[in-house]
């Protein structure tokens, strides 16, 4: 049982790996989105970037879901919030965007964490 509770020795690269794409899959078109401010620990990595666009939430929200189709599931949701998780063999991958009420910037959390 102690086997499932050592880290899998999930490299750095693919971690990043996995950040850029889900930076790019979280990018639509014309926006602006500063760079990922990564952290680390033992069990997760962690990144938070802002994302700038002329869309409301509304629409972003609409064109968020097509673009990520049956990839990542929806864990809860309330009226500027969105959580999506997807789990890939011992990875969770956790997506969490925030707007605020102007619609103007959306705050994303990124975590990728070891089960």
């Amino acid at each position: 049982m102690l086997i499932f509770l050592m880290p899998t020795g999930v490299s750095q690269n693919s971690i990043h790996k996995s950040l850029n794409q889900t930076y790019e899959i979280l990018r639509a078109p014309d926006v602006n989105a500063t760079i990922p401010e990564l952290t680390h620990s033992e069990w997760h990595s962690t990144a938070e970037w802002t994302i700038q666009t002329d869309q409301t939430w509304k629409e972003y929200r609409a064109w968020l879901l097509n673009q990520i189709g049956g990839t990542f599931r929806i864990l809860s949701e309330t009226k500027y919030q969105i959580k999506l998780r997807k789990t890939f063999h011992s990875e969770i991958h956790d997506i969490k965007l925030i707007a605020d009420e102007t619609d103007e910037m959306i705050h994303v959390i990124y975590r990728v964490s070891l089960w």
